[in-house]
């Protein structure tokens, strides 16, 4: 059996091609199956009408300061994101000093 079944959701499994009808089923935070599912989910989800897609990386973000006071970084956990890379555009939230710097700031 597996731990979820999501049943006819619209996929898009990441390679550029048209979405497609299917059902994806998860065992162990895993997905172990794509397309027909027969197997019994003990959760299962009907996500007709809706889309099942991979997670995002932004590899380019500006919400360093943001995840304060806003630690599921809107608007990007509703276009899909699951994962954002902070501090690396040079934008520290202080300026360092000659005390505080590191070697890589040298």
């Amino acid at each position: 059996m597996l731990d979820y079944v999501i049943r006819s959701a619209t996929l898009i499994d990441g390679t550029g091609d048209p979405g497609r009808q299917a059902d994806v089923g998860i065992r162990d935070g895993r997905v172990v199956t794509v397309g027909r599912v027969d197997e019994l989910g003990t959760t299962e989800l009907d996500a007709a009408g809706l889309v099942v897609a991979p997670g995002v990386i932004d590899p380019h973000t500006h919400y360093d300061a943001q995840l304060f006071w806003d630690p599921l970084a809107s608007p990007s956990n509703v276009h899909g994101v699951t994962t954002v890379i902070g501090g690396n555009c040079g934008s520290p939230l202080r300026r360092s000093t000659p005390r505080t710097r590191t070697t890589s700031g040298r």
